[in-house]
């Protein structure tokens, strides 16, 4: 897996969420409160939704 640099990681809030568009379909990159950084398809795979409209935990 490759990562691409997007933005600053202070540009995110802890526990925070930013979308970016991928060549696939939009991309939700979360930072949890320890600093760690997530990427995931921004779609909800129970209601279909983006999944970078949640509440992020941890």
């Amino acid at each position: 897996m490759n990562w691409l640099d997007i933005c600053a990681l202070d540009e995110i809030n802890p526990l925070g969420s930013r979308v970016v568009a991928g060549p696939k379909g939009d991309i939700a990159i979360f930072r949890a409160a320890d600093d760690q950084v997530f990427a995931l398809d921004d779609r909800c795979p129970h209601k279909g939704g983006p999944l970078s409209q949640g509440l992020i935990y941890g």
